[in-house]
């Protein structure tokens, strides 16, 4: 299959899946690094995720971004979600894809969940069948969405006609399956509260995941 290629301005969505500490034993002792899973994609189709290595974490990040936009992958959507079921299997890791319903929302953990949101895919149903791997997990789900077909072409192989086809009647418009036109949203667009490229909303800045108020942002009665 052909690599994809898109303006790295339009891989407007960046995800760290996954950042931890790997060590290597050599003749002078311990070397220490860090190592990052990162997803990106553009929101509309495309998506890609790569690892990267370095003694620095944005280092590492950033190697795993380049990494990612790299090994993109395009994703036949068909509205907010996918054309029909299939499971990705990566090692021991089996993640299963189903389309839903609009207004579902992305029912997936946080591997899956990442990839999914990075692709544009805002309704859709998963479940992990094998391994819980992180990394396998984010593959896994890569690989789902590679293999995923459109109507057009199933037809095309078969020598039918997209009305022939055993699929349900709202699939064999063929307008759903046209190219999507590649969008370039600039930050200065996006809501600050979104967690666009990750970032962490305004209202969360001063409290910790636990819910405690930062260090320093005590009132002056409590001081």
């Amino acid at each position: 299959m052909p690599k994809i290629q898109i303006d790295a301005e339009l891989l407007t969505v960046e995800k760290t899946v996954q950042l931890k500490p790997v060590s290597k034993t050599v003749k002078g002792g311990r070397k220490r690094r860090f190592s990052a899973l990162v997803v990106t994609g553009d929101g509309n189709g495309h998506v890609g995720a790569g690892m990267g290595k370095s003694n620095s974490v944005p280092e590492a990040i950033r190697k795993g971004s380049q990494s990612a936009a790299k090994n993109l992958v395009e994703v036949p959507l068909i509205g907010n979600t996918i054309p029909h079921t299939i499971i990705g299997r990566v090692g021991a890791a089996k993640m299963l894809l189903k389309p839903a319903a609009p207004g579902t929302g992305v029912i997936a953990g946080p591997a899956a969940r990442a990839v999914l949101e990075a692709a544009g895919i805002h309704d859709i149903l998963t479940k992990s069948l094998g391994s819980q791997n992180v990394i396998n997990n984010v593959y896994a789900t890569i690989e789902g969405l590679r293999q995923m077909q459109r109507a057009p072409k199933v037809a095309k192989r078969r020598g039918k006609e997209l009305q022939d086809l055993a699929i349900p009647a709202p699939l064999k418009d063929a307008s759903l399956y046209e190219p999507r036109e590649q969008i370039f949203i600039a930050e200065s667009q996006v809501d600050e509260k979104s967690d666009w490229k990750g970032k962490k909303p305004e209202g969360d800045r001063g409290r910790s995941r636990s819910g405690a108020r930062g260090r320093g942002s005590r009132t002056p009665r409590e001081r």
